[in-house]
């Protein structure tokens, strides 16, 4: 799969960006944050017009500010809860379910137990990768 981003929003609108299908749906999950319209095209061979994302600043920003409550706010909103019906359905305060999304705030086992359980997803997503 490539990730291709308008071409205002990066300095050379010719280079697409190669990543793995799991890389992709991240990035392209973070991109639908600042663009609803953002999406990906169709695979095409690897060439001069394309690079791979080791060479690309904005994939290795994206990659550098990625943390759990990211993806806790994007299934939060893909599930169409607010912050205020979610800790009703976990028992977490708000205020704690805001600095996960935020980055202020890291969740443990359980709470990633129980976030992926009201959002019926797997505990996996919550959990941070190394």
């Amino acid at each position: 799969m490539r990730v291709v981003e308008k071409a205002h929003h990066i300095e050379d609108s010719k280079k697409l960006i190669a990543v793995s299908a799991e890389e992709a749906g991240k990035i392209l999950e973070y991109a639908k944050q600042i663009d609803p319209h953002a999406h990906f095209v169709e695979e095409t061979p690897l060439s001069d017009g394309f690079i791979s994302p080791h060479e690309s600043g904005w994939y290795q920003d994206v990659k550098r500010s990625w943390h759990p409550g990211i993806t806790l706010r994007i299934r939060r909103e893909n599930a169409g809860l607010t912050q205020a019906q979610l800790s009703r359905m976990t028992g977490l305060a708000v205020a704690n379910i805001s600095a996960i999304e935020n980055g202020r705030r890291s969740m443990g086992l359980n709470v990633a137990k129980k976030l992926a359980t009201a959002l019926k997803r797997p505990v996996s997503e919550f959990i941070e990768k190394s």
